[in-house]
């Protein structure tokens, strides 16, 4: 004992010379505690990095005598049968200091037994009557884990734990009251022994249940003769109650118990009154009892029921602002604030004066809770400017205030937006001086209007034209605004020598599906000398002796159909009236897809989904809608006129958040053809595209205070995608930990700071813990807790205290405070802050106990001298689709973990960047965007602005500093809207090829009918024959070409043939094979064709033109007829023969070693034997990057060789990047889908680079677990060298440990043969030095310890 003793000693005495800034023992134990079970074997290692003199383990059992030349020392118990083992670690140091760190061991034993029992009763038991059960528990330990709760069946009804410090077994009896009623008859109440020994203790915690103890409850046989009045009280919170209990039998005594207002037990009264003046207990149980002179006590209970009022109720809309879209869903919040007893509560949801929605409560709170209900509404154009709210209504009863109290939140109002909608589809109007077509509509926003009729030949506007101005017939007006159209046809009549044609169709209109049947009456009531239908398919010759004729097509295959009805009348010229014919088909597919995007979204940042649609007409009928679940996020209508089935491509920007984490978006197509059309409208979705969101960590709280409890957590918990690492600091943790969760029993009071980081960036929470009794927390409050000062600024922070003390003061690298003993406020002031890494400290020296401390966190920033934005590696005009990079540059910011830097084009933000570098000295910071122009993005403005958000104690708002706008001008080629458009010839219309491009482009165009060249845009179709002419557009990116089809009614009508397809693409050495057909008589039709030709056929209006093997490049053919009336005319077959090249290669062009960062290399592709190579695309990838791409101008038919070079200037990050070369052959729809690709092998690339560090300097703190690591990357691989005024020695590794350094500046030059890099480590210390009176301390308690021995 006498050993242990002087060991003892000399573990207490050192600490004098141990206070300063090593002040802790060198000694790491692993595990830190251990838990074990009695009887079970344990391990535990002690280690040490430092030289020493012998070290040890000092136990009861298992004791390791000193060892010297051993730097991991075990202690180990096979079987552990000592419950109050102290083991330590200790060691004697070269400077001859012994330290030593103690392991917290707990020895626990599981209960034998667990069992449930009544306490002096046996039977049944009465209902109302008090019980006590009994739970025990035997031969349990430390019963300062154990948790005993009691169930009825699953119900947890009450846990009891123990302060008890005995570690060795115990037997523990814990109690339940209860008071059972008729309904707990046959339940089933058990108690259960719960050890819950913390995270090192066997998971999950050991469970120990009893047998279950069943409850057989009577009811009273005879009620107690009391009356309660009332016999149930409803009292506001701080309300005054009073109640009568009143009895007429004779009786022994009779009294109130209750927690507050009770009345003694009275003999000589028959009735009492319980009353309090300002009840303040929530929950209430008073009961007035009476001893009858007959029979036993009995007692009445007094429901009671203590009720407050919402402090206020507020209405709100969740994750949305601004004006509702029609038929979408959103979300309405209630927010009741601090109302009571919830059971009685009920919300109620308003629109006007209308009840939506109520919702109650089940919740057994009696005191004050907050309750937030949600309403699902989806508003439609009748709620425009509808006001909803909601109202709190306590309804508590008949005793309860009358009426009930209700509180209303603000009213909610409403915009919503709708599409235009007319009341009727047709309006039939007599042309009259007074009367007006009228197509006003309402809608929100206010809908443009535009009118067509076959008697218009200008563009109107407005929404009302006077019927007295115009020539009787139908005219459709269509109302248009940002969610819609909706169109609305007048039939506008006359009487008199104006009437209108006298013919009825029926239906006025047709919808009818490409390939399907259609048959339309025409009837008329009037004499005529014959009436017909004229059309392309299915025309009637004139007939005399009818009135009603049918227009027949039980095939209908084309798509633009004009076919009308007409008639002679006796009296009066033929007049006619057309049918308007609808030929639709739905899309072959609907998909979605990311653009220029794979893998997770990042939060905040930009992206755009599309949604392709294949193969579908009419495009002016089709809505395509987007989806994020079943939430409708928008939709697009299109305007183009195309009848023929297109390809369409509609793009949606989204700006995921993390509530989007896993969330589902589809787009939906829509062919809306009207009342005519198929009902419902046919509808065809998209797979769904599910999005993975990444976020970074989000504390919902900065702060948290915690009080020392053995139960209680610090959880530093966060959701991230992907998931965070965890780090904790504080002045009282000496080791690296990394779980989310650290259990307040094992820390001292104080602050510890948790920061959750991913890549995305981080978020800390500081935990302030706190302890009642000797282990509080230090009594120092600084104010303000945390200083943000610009550099060469002023600070001044007070350190105040309320406990007598012998001294206190700051300690500080400039503006330090002298120990003061007369006062208890004390201010750390600097005029002119020039220190960037400052760690001042407030410090106290306790009149009972030691000097603690309250360290002061201080932030010294700077904004930055200039912010710059400019392209990398290009100057001009950017080609729509490439790649490209821009760079902001920041200058001279610190510090630069609180910078954030944002791209911005116009006014929307693109991205932004966050900095990990814990430098807090100025640096410079380069940040790249890449980007891939279009034409909408011609004449942008992108800058980049850097803002320093340095929390709630800086300058506010936080400083912003933005570059110089960069103008953006985007080279992109032709592309019109539409790739055909049918004109009606007539002098005032024009064939309009033009179309937007940069440069602007140049136009030729072509036909059978043009012997001129043409270079205008546009052409009067008066000028010309019908017909198609098609007009190409063209600039140095490439070219578009539009057919117009010019149609005229008469003799100059178009070619009487249509070609099924009227387009082919063919592999060389393939088969084709093309239908010619025609509805009219004729006197022979056949194809012309160097391969395939067919003659002349005359009894047929079907022929095919037929090629089993294509072997010919330039092949025209063409269909001819030999019209009955009038000449031959002929319609031309484009073919496009196609080969896919041979093979694709890459390489670099006189290169071929390792490339050197920053310089010019060149790559070549080479793609042999392809055609036509007007269709060829060459793309450059590195990785799955595509970086450039180009296209051919050339007209060559037959297959070449073309070879496409990229000018690259790698750096570091592209050290064993791939780089590969892509052939794709785009043919257009006829051609093979997907379009054919054909790639390079991938070349390899290896770079040499220069090492470069991310940060010049950094500040270390020494430390056992700290080290200097300098290592950077580069290739070749660095040598490394160390410079210092503290280093005698030659070093060459790229890592220090901090702990054989002296503090001071250390500069590590890492090299290779392209260059060399350097960076400076400061390295410093922590702790105070020791006080005068910590050293008297520790002097007298060692003369005290030698006395005794």
């Amino acid at each position: 004992m006498f050993q242990h003793f002087i060991v003892y000693l000399f573990a207490v005495s050192p600490l004098v010379s141990l206070t300063g800034a090593e002040a802790e023992c060198p000694l790491q134990l692993n595990p830190q505690r251990v838990v074990v079970r009695y009887g079970g074997s344990v391990e535990v290692n002690c280690n040490t990095s430092v030289l020493h003199k012998g070290m040890g383990w000092e136990a009861n059992e298992g004791i390791v005598p000193k060892i010297i030349n051993q730097n991991l020392i075990t202690w180990r118990v096979s079987e552990l049968i000592d419950w109050d083992i102290k083991p330590f670690c200790y060691i004697n140091t070269n400077d001859s200091k012994q330290c030593l760190i103690e392991l917290p061991v707990t020895v626990y034993k599981t209960p034998d037994s667990v069992s449930i029992s009544t306490v002096n009763h046996r039977g049944p038991m009465k209902e109302g009557q008090q019980y006590e059960l009994q739970c025990d528990v035997h031969d349990v330990a430390p019963v300062q884990y154990l948790t005993v709760k009691w169930y009825k069946g699953q119900t947890l009804l009450h846990q009891t734990t123990f302060s008890d410090t005995d570690k060795t077994p115990v037997n523990k009896t814990v109690t339940l009251l209860i008071r059972p009623d008729r309904a707990d008859d046959g339940a089933q109440y058990r108690c259960e022994a719960e050890l819950d020994l913390g995270a090192e203790g066997p998971q999950p915690s050991p469970k120990y249940s009893s047998e279950p103890l069943n409850v057989e409850v009577y009811c009273a046989e005879a009620e107690c003769p009391l009356q309660l009045n009332p016999q149930r009280v409803v009292v506001r919170y701080a309300g005054s109650v009073e109640v009568n209990c009143k009895t007429s039998v004779l009786h022994r005594g009779m009294g109130w118990e209750a927690s507050e207002g009770a009345v003694p037990m009275t003999k000589n009264q028959n009735l009492i009154t319980w009353r309090v003046i300002n009840l303040t207990e929530w929950d209430m149980f008073p009961f007035c009892y009476i001893n009858p002179n007959e029979g036993a006590q009995c007692e009445v209970k007094l429901p009671v029921t203590i009720y407050k009022t919402p402090d206020s109720v507020s209405i709100s809309t969740v994750n949305h602002r601004g004006p509702m879209i029609e038929g979408q869903q959103y979300e309405l919040q209630c927010d009741v604030h601090d109302v009571a007893p919830v059971q009685y509560l009920t919300v109620k949801w308003y629109k006007g004066q209308t009840l939506l929605n109520q919702t109650t409560f089940s919740d057994t709170d009696k005191t004050p809770v907050n309750k937030t209900v949600t309403l699902l509404i989806r508003p439609d154009r009748a709620d425009d400017g509808a006001q909803y709210w909601c109202e709190a209504e306590l309804d508590l009863g008949a005793e309860g205030p009358q009426p009930s109290p209700k509180y209303s939140s603000e009213p909610l109002n409403v915009e919503v937006y709708y599409k235009p909608q007319h009341s009727s589809s047709t309006e039939t109007i007599i042309k009259d001086d007074k009367v007006m077509l009228d197509c006003s509509v309402k809608a929100n926003p206010a809908p443009d209007y535009t009118w067509s009729s076959d008697h218009l030949n200008l563009n109107i506007s407005s929404s009302v034209i006077e019927s007295s101005a115009l020539s009787p017939g139908k005219y459709t007006c269509t109302a248009t605004n940002s969610l819609g159209r909706d169109s609305k046809v007048f039939i506008l009549k006359s009487t008199g020598a104006e009437a209108e044609c006298p013919l009825q169709l029926n239906p006025q209109r047709v919808v009818v599906r490409y390939g399907g049947s259609v048959e339309v009456n025409c009837k008329t009531s009037v004499l005529h000398k014959g009436m017909g239908w004229e059309a392309s398919e299915g025309a009637v010759p004139k007939i005399i002796n009818q009135n009603l004729i049918t227009w027949r097509v039980s095939e209908l295959t084309e798509w633009d159909m004009f076919p009308f009805c007409y008639i002679n009348p006796n009296e009066g010229a033929q007049c006619e009236v057309k049918l308007p014919v609808t030929i639709y088909k739905t899309p072959d597919s609907v998909s979605i897809s990311t653009v220029n995007h794979r893998g997770p979204m990042i939060e905040g940042q930009q992206y755009e989904l599309q949604c392709d649609v294949h193969d579908v007409a009419p495009v002016q009928y089709l809505t395509v809608k987007w989806y994020k679940g079943q939430t409708l996020l928008h939709q697009t209508t299109f305007s183009d006129t195309d009848k023929t089935p297109v390809n369409k491509t509609v793009t949606l920007l989204i700006r995921p958040d993390r509530a989007d984490d896993g969330a589902q978006y589809w787009c939906e197509a829509e062919l809306d053809l009207g009342a005519e059309g198929p009902q419902p409208s046919p509808k065809y979705s998209s797979e769904p595209l599910n999005v993975e969101v990444y976020y970074k960590p989000q504390h919902s709280s900065s702060t948290e205070t915690i009080i020392k409890d053995d139960k209680v957590m610090l959880d530093c918990s966060v959701k991230a995608n992907p998931a965070p690492d965890y780090t904790w600091s504080s002045d009282h943790l000496n080791l690296n930990i990394s779980s989310s969760v650290i259990e307040s029993s094992a820390l001292s009071p104080g602050k510890y700071t948790c920061t959750a980081t991913n890549s995305l960036g981080r978020d800390s929470k500081v935990f302030i813990l706190k302890s009642t009794g000797a282990e509080a927390e230090c009594p120092l409050q600084l104010n303000p807790q945390r200083v943000v000062v610009r550099y060469g600024g002023s600070v001044e922070v007070n350190c105040k205290t309320s406990v007598l003390h012998r001294g206190m003061g700051w300690e500080a690298s400039e503006g330090a405070v002298p120990m003061t003993k007369n006062q208890n406020l004390i201010t750390w002031r600097v005029i002119n802050l020039t220190e960037w890494d400052i760690f001042p400290i407030c410090y106290i020296n306790l009149n009972k106990g030691a000097q603690c401390k309250v360290e002061l966190p201080v932030t010294v920033y700077k904004t930055p001298d200039s912010v710059s934005i400019s392209t990398v590696n290009h100057r001009g005009p950017m080609i729509e689709g490439q790649q490209y990079e821009l760079q902001c540059d920041v200058h001279d910011v610190a510090p630069v973990q609180y910078l954030t830097v944002k791209w911005y084009k116009g006014q929307t933000l693109l991205n932004q960047t966050t900095f990990s570098d814990t430098d807090k000295t100025p640096v410079n910071k380069t940040v790249t965007l890449l980007i891939r122009p279009d034409r909408d993005d011609d004449g942008a403005q992108y800058r980049c602005e850097a803002e320093l958000d340095l929390g709630a104690e800086g300058p506010q708002p936080s400083p912003k500093y933005s570059s110089e706008p960069l103008n953006v001008e985007v080279y992109y080629k032709p592309q019109h809207s539409s790739s055909t458009e049918t004109i009606i010839k007539d002098d005032k219309v024009m064939l309009d090829c033009s179309v937007k491009a940069n440069p602007a482009p140049d136009y030729t165009w072509s036909s059978d009918h043009l012997n001129l060249n043409i270079s205008s845009s546009v052409i009067e179709s008066s000028a010309l024959s019908p017909g198609k002419y098609t007009c190409t557009a063209t600039n140095s990116l490439g070219r578009d070409s539009k057919v117009f089809i010019l149609k005229s009614t008469g003799a100059e009508a178009e070619c009487p043939l249509q070609l099924n397809p009227q387009r082919v693409v063919v592999r060389y050495g393939g088969s084709v094979e093309v239908n010619c057909k025609t509805s009219v008589l004729h006197k022979g039709m056949g194809w012309e064709a160097s391969e395939g030709a067919v003659p002349k056929i005359i009894n047929q209006n079907l022929i095919t033109w037929r090629v089993s093997e294509l072997t010919e490049w330039d092949i025209f053919p063409f269909c001819y007829i030999n019209l009955n009336k009038g000449a031959q005319c002929e319609v031309k077959l484009p073919v496009t023969v196609y080969k896919t090249p041979d093979s694709v290669s890459i390489s670099t062009v006189n290169h071929t070693k390792p490339m050197i960062e920053g310089q010019q290399y060149e790559l070549q592709c080479d793609v042999h034997d392809v055609a036509p190579v007007e269709y060829l695309t060459v793309k450059w990838y590195k990785n799955q990057t595509l970086i450039n791409e180009t296209t051919f101008s050339d007209t060559d038919k037959t297959p070449v060789n073309k070879t496409v070079t990229l000018l690259i200037r790698p750096n570091g990050n592209d050290n064993r990047a791939q780089y590969r070369c892509e052939a794709e052959l785009d043919l257009g729809a006829e051609g093979p889908q997907p379009s054919p690709k054909y790639s390079s092998k991938s070349l390899n690339v290896e770079v040499y680079y220069k090492p470069r560090h991310s940060s010049s300097t950094e500040t270390i703190i020494k430390d056992v677990k700290g080290v200097l690591n300098c290592t950077v990357k580069a290739n070749p691989a660095p040598d490394y060298t160390w410079s210092s005024d503290h280093l005698n020695l030659n070093i060459s590794s790229s890592v220090i440990k901090s702990s054989a350094l002296s503090p001071g500046k250390y500069t590590c030059t890492a090299s290779n043969i392209l260059g060399r890099d350097s960076k400076v480590f400061i390295l410093k210390s922590t702790g105070i030095r020791p006080t005068f009176w910590t050293v008297l301390t520790v002097f007298q308690l060692s003369v005290a310890l030698i006395s005794v021995i």
